[in-house]
């Protein structure tokens, strides 16, 4: 058995990367909207259940919006990714991450100052 089937036996947590963007009722097929990518958590027993529960998170995202005045509505699109998450919840546990390989300027071009952070500069839509 290996390190990497045994964390699917022992943990339950999963990152769901959901998709959906937001349409208004009289939009052109080419016309751009807004897309977000959420990350939803999800508790199950193995890859199978949780991608089932996040499909269904998904479709339940659907819902109707005001989008510049106009009635709208949110889509599923489908998920981008399905992650175990490897460590025990707790304070300071890694969730998730991405593998790249970049030059340290790169890496470095990544980053953002703490006021460009999205948690201090949240967007505002009507619902």
């Amino acid at each position: 058995m290996t390190y990497r089937s045994e964390l699917y036996k022992t943990r339950q947590w999963y990152i769901s990367h959901e998709i959906l963007y937001a349409e208004h009722d009289d939009q052109k097929i080419d016309e751009p909207s807004p897309v977000w990518e959420n990350l939803i958590l999800i508790q199950a027993n193995g890859p199978e259940e949780a991608y089932e529960k996040a499909m269904e998170h998904g479709r339940m995202s659907e819902n109707e919006i005001q989008i510049n005045g106009k009635q709208g509505h949110f889509k599923f699109c489908g998920l981008k990714d399905l992650m175990l998450v490897y460590d025990e919840l707790e304070d300071g546990a890694e969730l998730e991450w991405y593998e790249m390989e970049l030059t340290r300027a790169q890496a470095k071009k990544l980053t953002k100052p703490k006021e460009l952070l999205h948690a201090f500069n949240p967007t505002d839509f009507e619902e």
